[in-house]
């Protein structure tokens, strides 16, 4: 091969060279998507973007047993115990809601520690702490009852367990259940009684009062007016209202009635949480 021959060929492979290192700088342009990543295209952040962003998202269908969010631990590094007190309502009535408002509360409220206290366990593999102090059918004080009547035995569940907050509701089912045809007059009396009760059990507690369904206006209209009575007179106790929430009977919350009460109770219980934690 003549010299000007061989220049020729280490001319072209010079050129070959060179082209290739270019289009492997470059590779695909800046905001444009590789082949199946929208990411890039849409604006959309990838897995690793999105870690942390949406961490009370709704488990999807295909992983329905998504760990209870972990709580963090808060700034005293203790848990707060809170019982949660009452019938169906607060138990859940049906098992696909079988967590209550309990699991919706710890994922808005993921800055606290909650330990939930009670002497009943209930609830689906999402919820670790399954303890609360609620049962489907039970009354506060009436008696017979088609369950358990809860005042004859409050005070030994608030002292076994020790709870710091209790959220307690209850009523319907002293109406319905209980002695037939009862007043509203008898039920304002077992529930202030209870209240009263729960208070002398244990004197520091903190009470959170959740309202009552549509029927009853007579009970129903009296609890809030109560509550706020109480508070302005000293008494660590709270109402959250029952108005408008999502049932499958216009009694029983379903899915998005829990989120929607627990939704309502996070921010009245946040207060006293950040109290107990000085």
């Amino acid at each position: 091969m003549t010299v000007r021959a061989a220049a020729a060929v280490l001319m072209v492979v010079g050129v070959l060279v060179a082209g290739v290192l270019v289009a492997g700088c470059g590779g695909t342009p800046s905001g444009t998507a590789a082949p199946g990543d929208t990411s890039a295209a849409t604006g959309t952040p990838s897995a690793e973007q999105t870690v942390g962003i949406s961490a009370t998202a709704a488990p999807t269908a295909a992983s329905p047993k998504s760990p209870t969010p972990k709580a963090t631990v808060t700034r005293s590094g203790r848990k707060i115990k809170v019982m949660v007190l009452g019938d169906s309502i607060s138990a859940g009535a049906k098992d696909e809601v079988m967590n209550g408002y309990r699991l919706d509360l710890l994922k808005k409220l993921p800055a606290y520690a909650i330990d939930y206290v009670g002497s009943y366990e209930r609830g689906d593999s999402r919820l670790a702490d399954k303890d609360m102090q609620a049962e489907g059918g039970a009354c506060i004080h009436a008696t017979p009852c088609n369950s358990t009547s809860m005042y004859e035995q409050t005070a030994g569940w608030i002292n076994a367990a020790q709870p710091e907050v209790v959220i307690m509701q209850g009523g319907g089912n002293d109406y319905c259940c209980g002695r037939n045809d009862q007043p509203d007059s008898v039920v304002i009396q077992a529930m202030t009684d209870w209240i009263n009760l729960v208070f002398k059990t244990k004197p520091g507690v903190y009470i959170v009062v959740i309202g009552m369904t549509d029927y009853h206006d007579g009970y129903k209209n009296w609890i809030p007016t109560y509550v706020k009575s109480q508070a302005k007179a000293g008494k660590r106790i709270s109402f959250v209202s029952y108005d408008g929430i999502s049932t499958y009977d216009t009694v029983h919350p379903n899915i998005a009635g829990y989120q929607q009460l627990a939704g309502r109770i996070a921010p009245v219980v946040k207060p006293i949480f950040d109290k107990l934690l000085g």
